[in-house]
């Protein structure tokens, strides 16, 4: 659930209900409802909803009843090795913008940050030498993460471009303001990168990547989570479920009939 989602749900919500203070917990389910959202996004518009109302009018609100039963849906998008490989040759290091996104797109897919989290990555917080990062994650906590050294190569490669746009401390900023990113104008740049090579793409489509590539490069669960800092394997499992069944494949009964094995 990334700030820009929950910035575009509330927008819609105020524009519907200026004064939401006595809106009920049906009132907010016909919010949620009357969309052609997803299960998924609707829980998300929700939870974002639920969560301001209770900030801003207290524990107590009408509202905060309101409950969604939330269905596994089917699999997210996600990368596979190939279209990987083809996103990280499709930019032009040669150039500021190129070397930026580059070094983004490395470090996304080999930590799995999310577009708030690499937005605010500050330069003195990434260790190129020792490959390894510390940022605050969603909830507020520090964490860090590691990346490869090609990826330290990318990043290293960005910095001789970044000293000369006089930047702030953000890692990666705006090649024309120097200014650090933000997480809308990461979310369409990424929308763009994908665009470029014939698919849809977003920040979190990179994260859902890094938890499918790294499984299959043999990651067991555990340090998976670690990786990806998540407290739990319940996104790795949802993240990764198509994988198991790709193991079957070699046990398919018609196969295996036809080819007289």
């Amino acid at each position: 659930m990334t700030q820009h989602t929950y910035s575009v749900i509330l927008k819609r919500f105020l524009t519907e209900h200026p004064n939401p203070s006595g809106i009920t917990a049906s009132g907010l389910l016909a919010f949620v409802n009357k969309r052609t959202w997803s299960n998924s996004r609707q829980c998300v518009a929700l939870a974002a909803c639920k969560t301001f109302l209770a900030w801003h009018y207290g524990q107590t609100h009408p509202s905060l009843g309101a409950k969604l039963k939330r269905i596994v849906g089917k699999p997210q998008r996600a990368l596979t090795p190939e279209s990987a490989l083809q996103l990280l040759a499709s930019f032009d290091p040669f150039t500021a913008k190129g070397s930026r996104d580059l070094a983004i797109c490395a470090l996304a897919l080999d930590t799995g940050l999310r577009e708030s989290e690499l937005c605010r990555l500050l330069q003195a917080d990434t260790d190129i030498e020792h490959c390894v990062l510390q940022v605050i994650v969603k909830g507020g906590q520090w964490k860090a993460a590691v990346f490869s050294p090609q990826t330290a190569a990318h990043i290293e490669h960005w910095k001789s471009f970044r000293k000369s746009l006089k930047p702030q401390g953000n890692l990666f900023c705006n090649i024309y303001t120097g200014k650090g990113l933000t997480p809308t104008g990461l979310y369409n740049t990424v929308r763009i990168w994908g665009e470029h090579i014939g698919i849809k793409l977003s920040v979190h489509d990179l994260r859902r990547s890094f938890a499918i590539l790294a499984t299959l490069n043999g990651a067991p669960e555990r340090v998976l989570m670690e990786g990806g800092r998540w407290s739990n394997s319940t996104m790795i499992v949802r993240y990764t479920r198509t994988l198991k069944l790709e193991a079957m494949r070699q046990y398919l009964p018609v196969g295996r009939l036809e080819s007289g094995r």
